[in-house]
């Protein structure tokens, strides 16, 4: 009984051992690249929108510059588009088209 005992503790610290040495540093470090990519891509939408919405509320008021802002809007998209989830590409979008 004590002899299968003391294997059972041996197999759950050698599992958690691997846990913790292994498996967690793992999905830690693919968590923090996936972030990476995602924030600038979260500002390239968010800033495409702000221009949505300008867009919009020049439109209604009548405002002058109009075409001259859907222009930019397209081509803040079709960066944004074309530079997929390459995150140099997307900060070059953000600062070229943003506000």
């Amino acid at each position: 009984m004590g002899l299968r005992l003391a294997g059972l503790l041996v197999t759950v610290g050698t599992l958690a051992a691997v846990y913790f040495f292994i498996i967690k540093p793992t999905t830690d470090t693919a968590n923090k690249a996936f972030d990476s990519v995602s924030g600038p891509l979260q500002q390239a939408e968010q800033q495409a929108g702000q221009a949505q919405k300008q867009l919009q509320q020049s439109a209604k008021s009548g405002g002058s510059g109009s075409n001259s802002d859907l222009n930019q809007l397209a081509r803040l998209q079709r960066c944004v588009h074309k530079a997929g989830q390459n995150v140099n590409r997307l900060e070059h979008c953000a600062a070229r088209f943003g506000p």
